[in-house]
């Protein structure tokens, strides 16, 4: 009898929800730390994401631009050319919201360029992702790309016709947050009435393509844990052919476990000491830190050594302790791209000019703009930003439930407050590692209360949130 799931699969699942969550947070932590805007709108950006990807995945659904395709998921030479206008228009309408028509000259960026060299790289940017939507028609991720350069238009465009309205006027927060409050009714039932209010899901590939050999991304694998009194033995099974097909199985004494155990603490040590070693080392203020150096060593070393240390074997006939994990390769990319999208956002915020005229505004935003800081230029980038990864916390959260709804957003819009609350308002790292905190309570809280439904998923997380705040009310990061 197969092993079921257990803690492992729950805190995996967990890891799963809190990078969507994380997605949206980040967003909403910037949006109110720089602009000072309690965005309640922001669970609609994400609904906006997923649906704007249907115009690659599934365009004879989206109202209007159906009428341009010519069989059930093909579009026409003028279908295409919308598509390709769209995306590059998109990413031109991204950077004029920077500053106007001096933006797209290189006014944002650092020096002074020529401007016929700018708007040169501008238009080829913008073209070579249009080419990228249209040449990755139908697939998702082409979806995900259209997206996201949506939403960095459509969000900071927000900003300059409503949030920014208000700003002249000093309107206080309680009032901005009844004018996002009333966005968000505007966008969700705009949605609703352009697209209809039926359930919508994308086509997700059941097989990809990967160095040439075929691989299952939508079927589950299961990895199968058994613990023995010889040591632990992993046997995984893609239950993408029928029948299933195992894999792999890999044995590992107790030794090898120790060993696996030791080296990768010791490589993690080793590479903090080294990262923080003063004038011989780089220090915490680089961007990689001794912290963060370490745990990717430990992960690196990890991962090797996995495949390193492992012995041939078979599933055992008895086990003292077996347990089973189910992932995808479509669930496994929700973590690998939201990991992605927060390492480049931390190389933006620590080793750019824009990134540093951003943690400024959040500092002292009225400071900042007395020191020469465009406070207006860095409001728009936070918004694009936000926009950005709403979208592809949209796009995932539609592809991991398999069905897209108006309502997605507003059912997430909680716990994305709750991660930035939970981590610290001050601070976007604070967010992010709130946001996995309410994941991981989230299905691990349904994992270890027995007989309760999916239903509570959300108060177990406000649960955790509320004995978090009871001990420390200013977040777990303290707004550092």
């Amino acid at each position: 009898m197969p092993p079921s799931t257990g803690l492992a699969n729950a805190v995996l699942t967990g890891l799963v929800t809190g990078s969507i969550v994380a997605l949206g947070a980040i967003g909403l932590a910037l949006v109110y730390n720089i602009a000072e805007v309690p965005n309640f709108a922001h669970g609609e950006l994400l609904m906006l994401g997923a649906y704007m990807a249907l115009f690659v995945n599934k365009p004879d659904t989206v109202p209007v631009f159906k009428e341009l395709v010519t069989a059930s998921r093909t579009l026409d030479a003028l279908g295409l050319a919308v598509l390709f206008v769209l995306a590059a228009g998109s990413a031109l309408a991204a950077v004029y919201l920077l500053g106007g028509t001096p933006a797209l000259k290189g006014s944002w960026w650092p020096g002074d360029p020529s401007p016929a060299l700018a708007l040169g790289v501008h238009a080829l940017a913008a073209t070579v992702l249009g080419v990228g939507v249209t040449l990755g028609f139908p697939s998702i991720w082409a979806g995900l790309l259209l997206s996201a350069l949506m939403l960095a238009w459509i969000a900071p465009f927000l900003e300059k016709v409503v949030f920014q309205k208000f700003r002249a006027k000093d309107a206080s927060l309680a009032t901005m947050l009844i004018v996002t409050l009333g966005l968000s009714f505007v966008l969700r039932f705009g949605t609703q009435a352009f697209y209809g209010g039926q359930v919508r899901t994308y086509v997700v590939p059941q097989v990809g393509n990967v160095f040439g050999y075929d691989v299952g991304l939508s079927a589950a694998k299961f990895f199968d844990f058994y613990v023995t009194g010889g040591g632990l033995t992993m046997h995984v099974i893609d239950t993408g052919p029928t029948p299933d097909e195992a894999m792999f199985t890999a044995t590992y004494s107790w030794v090898a476990l120790l060993g696996l155990v030791a080296l990768t603490l010791g490589a993690a040590f080793a590479v903090y000491r080294w990262r923080s070693g003063g004038a011989e080392g780089y220090g915490t203020s680089h961007t990689v830190g001794p912290k963060l150096s370490g745990a990717v060593a430990g992960v690196v070393t990890f991962t090797a050594l996995v495949f390193l240390l492992a012995g041939g074997g078979s599933v055992p006939n008895s086990s003292a302790l077996s347990t089973r994990i189910r992932i995808s390769v479509m669930r496994a990319s929700v973590i690998f791209i939201a990991v992605g999208m927060m390492a480049s956002l931390h190389f933006l915020l620590q080793e750019t000019k824009l990134g540093k005229a951003m943690r400024a505004s959040s500092d002292n935003i009225d400071l900042a703009k007395i020191t020469g800081i465009n406070t207006d230029r860095v409001m728009m980038a936070t918004w694009i930003i936000a926009g950005a990864f709403a979208a592809v916390g949209g796009v995932m959260l539609g592809v991991l439930f398999s069905q897209l709804t108006v309502n997605m957003g507003f059912f997430l819009l909680l716990p994305m407050f709750a991660g930035v609350i939970l981590g610290g308002l001050q601070s976007v790292y604070g967010a992010i590692l709130g946001s996995y905190i309410v994941g991981l309570s989230m299905d691990v809280g349904i994992y270890a209360i027995p007989n309760i439904g999916s239903t509570y998923r959300i108060p177990i997380a406000f649960a955790i949130l509320f004995v978090v705040l009871l001990v420390k009310p200013e977040g777990i990061t303290g707004g550092s």
